[in-house]
């Protein structure tokens, strides 16, 4: 692509993102949850379209209310080849689900999938490097590193939702994001199944078949996430709390449709996939310790348990079955791709709890709204009675402030909102997410903060 053909490529790639948003799946919301169908996935096409698809987002940008929303944009992309059926049945909804795998939405999503990839995940070129030479004795000792790493390391998450002022909000807001892959857990491994590739292809199905219960319904590990969800009042729909994925747990959930979707990826998926199975157990056991501080003896850990017992199993057979016998039989450059997989998930991980813990740490304060100041510069918007319900990230640290009436700040999934009456205000700090649920006769502004102390 030469820069003459940047902007001809680039707005023909935004008419098409507005020919995907403007379907009925992707309609506004006038409530924070989505009930009952999983053909609804909320797209603010306003905030889509201020998308600068030709800039991808570097590391410290990535939770940006760009990246949410090209996440967003990417998970409806990857899901849109994935089969969803509302747990009530199809009766009365057959033209949701028409709607949502149309032909002509899905050859949009196609156009539009790698600029949005190279959009969110670029900067892991840069980001992450694998240097020098490998070979299969280095592969093993970077892989048994990185594990070591990852199974000795702290859990600040798990203690910061240990010790929050509302446990079972931070403990929520986690699940929340663990429901992005747990309600449907092994989908984008099931892209690399097929084809033919060896004694390998046996190995991966076997963790596969794991997961899926050995076809026993109750016993599929997403049957047992739903399980602890129902345990602690949560809802098990897909996506019913679309709008409380956090940017960078959409990013972690669609690098594995990414790399299983392009067959070029696929060392980089063992690599990732490897890691992850090999690091699960102890994290998971972790888990199922704080769980049953926050919710004592109601919770149903078994969604943990059953990955603390079997990921022990899912690990060796990952790292001796899979990735080492691959790296031996197909050499340097799947070798090198399967330290890069290995390193790229390492990172978004990171980034991952980094933003989780952020958001759980995080309790709005309402203050009189003459005690505080706007900054000079930045764009503002208002929120009415009218308005749709969105979440957003700020970009930068942000003055939400009730002028009439009342509006409820949603920050978690459950729990509650805040309450704010007019003459008051919430400073949202940058990387944040949050909605506001206008009422009657309310009205909102929100616009960038004065640094504090200035």
């Amino acid at each position: 692509m030469t820069i003459d053909d940047a902007p001809t490529r680039f707005d023909a790639l935004q008419n098409t993102i507005r020919n995907f948003s403007a379907t009925s799946s992707y309609r506004p919301s006038a409530e924070p949850f989505i009930r009952a169908t999983p053909y609804h996935r909320p797209l603010d096409a306003q905030r889509l379209d201020r998308v600068d698809w030709a800039s991808p987002l570097a590391e410290a940008e990535w939770l940006s209310d760009s990246g949410l929303m090209a996440n967003r944009l990417l998970m409806n992309v990857y899901e849109s080849d994935a089969l969803f059926l509302p747990a009530s049945g199809l009766a009365g909804r057959r033209r949701e689900f028409e709607d949502f795998y149309h032909s002509a939405s899905r050859r949009n999503a196609e156009f539009a999938r790698e600029d949005a990839e190279r959009f969110v995940f670029g900067f892991l070129d840069s980001s992450v490097r694998t240097s020098g030479r490998w070979d299969t004795d280095a592969l093993e000792a970077h892989i048994t590193a990185a594990i070591a790493d990852a199974t000795s390391a702290d859990r600040p998450v798990l203690r910061a939702i240990e010790e929050a002022a509302e446990p079972e909000r931070a403990a929520e807001t986690m699940i929340a994001q663990m429901a992005l892959d747990g309600l449907t857990e092994a989908t984008a491994m099931s892209q690399n199944l097929g084809g033919a590739f060896g004694h390998e292809q046996s190995e991966l199905f076997k963790i596969f078949i794991d997961e899926f219960g050995y076809g026993v319904f109750d016993a599929k590990h997403s049957t047992l996430f739903a399980e602890l969800c129902r345990s602690v009042g949560m809802n098990t729909e897909p996506h019913h709390y679309w709008f409380f994925y956090l940017p960078a747990w959409i990013a972690g959930n669609n690098y594995f449709y990414k790399v299983t979707r392009a067959r070029t990826n696929f060392f980089r998926y063992i690599g990732g996939m490897a890691y992850l199975e090999a690091t699960f157990a102890p994290s998971f056991a972790a888990m199922t310790k704080t769980f049953r501080t926050v919710y004592g003896d109601d919770v149903d850990t078994r969604y943990f348990d059953e990955h603390a017992h079997i990921d022990e199993h899912h690990g060796r057979m990952a790292v001796y079955d899979l990735l080492l016998p691959l790296g031996r039989k197909h050499g340097a450059h799947a070798i090198e791709e399967m330290v890069r997989g290995i390193e790229e998930v390492r990172l978004l991980g990171r980034i991952g709890d980094e933003d989780l813990l952020a958001q759980i740490t995080w309790t709005p304060e309402p203050v009189d709204s003459g005690t505080t100041e706007r900054a000079p510069d930045g764009p503002e918007f208002r929120v009415d009675a009218g308005s749709a319900f969105e979440t957003r990230v700020a970009d930068r640290d942000t003055l939400v402030t009730v002028e009439a009436g009342s509006a409820a700040l949603h920050w978690t999934p459950t729990r509650g909102p805040l309450v704010l009456d007019a003459g008051r205000s919430v400073r949202v700090p940058g990387g944040r997410l949050y909605g506001i649920a206008p009422g009657d006769g309310a009205a909102v502004s929100v616009a960038p903060a004065a640094r504090e102390g200035r």
